[in-house]
């Protein structure tokens, strides 16, 4: 049972991996692999449809079993508002990254949820619950026990691995950027106490110093990349970083990386 469930929740992360690839490479007109993990794999998606076929079409309780639109879209709304608030928050403070902030939407709260898409996750629940985890069910049930149990091992498998690359390459380009913005820092620091010693003003070329040694820095660190690290790169940039500094520093490098590109 366990296993089956596993793979429930792979289909329906992949399925939101889809979703999400398809509306934010219309909006940015430029592709855009969506998510937290390298693959096509969005487990935000994954635990919130899981949890909802679970308690809204497998729970053999009396009222649960066939609840009403209204019962799905209070419980899929609360669901992912606590889902959506905790899963941002535990993942910011542990790697100092957002990968989705609301700040520019009304009714947001500390742009972790928003109500407005809180309510669109109660209507997609009766979507999820009535339209496609009936077919996925059905499907599924026509493959036996052993083969769904080697699907979840393969998949288990393919779900670590991905997820020990993602937080390697998360926390040593944290790490890396870091070092980086104290390095600028620190010469940017020698360079005012020199002025300061000379009893010369600190000029705008001294504030625009800054900005021209951090884009060196970062096409410094490009260029001696790895294809593999400048593919992780453009992965983890396209994240909303809460230091404006390493922000800054990751949205250079993305300019250049496109800039190259073309």
């Amino acid at each position: 049972m366990l296993s089956r469930y596993f793979v429930y929740f792979i289909i329906y992360s992949f399925l939101g991996w889809i979703y999400e690839t398809i509306y934010c490479t219309l909006h940015e007109k430029a592709w855009e692999n969506r998510g937290f993990l390298y693959g096509p794999c969005i487990p935000l998606y994954g635990v919130g449809a899981t949890l909802a076929q679970f308690l809204f079409v497998d729970l053999p309780f009396y009222g649960v079993n066939h609840p009403s639109y209204l019962t799905i879209f209070l419980g899929c709304a609360l669901g992912s508002f606590i889902l959506e608030y905790s899963t941002s928050y535990v993942l910011e403070k542990r790697f100092h990254a957002r990968w989705w902030d609301y700040s520019e939407f009304p009714l947001n709260i500390n742009g972790r949820v928003c109500l407005i898409f809180t309510a669109c996750f109660g209507v997609a629940g009766i979507i999820v619950t009535q339209y496609i985890v009936p077919p996925v069910v059905w499907v599924l049930a026509f493959i036996p026990e052993t083969i769904i149990e080697l699907l979840a091992l393969i998949f288990m498998f393919l779900f670590g691995f991905d997820m020990a690359l993602t937080i390697s390459a998360l926390t040593s380009f944290a790490k890396e950027f870091e070092r980086i913005n104290e390095q600028i820092n620190a010469q940017m620091a020698e360079r005012i106490q020199a002025a300061f010693a000379k009893h010369e003003p600190v000029t705008q070329s001294d504030i625009d110093m800054k900005e021209q040694l951090s884009t060196e820095y970062v096409k410094q660190w490009i260029k001696n990349a790895t294809a593999t690290q400048r593919g992780q790169f453009r992965h983890i940039a396209k994240f909303t970083h809460p230091v404006a500094s390493t922000k800054a520093l990751l949205d250079k490098g993305s300019e250049y990386l496109r800039r190259k590109k073309k």
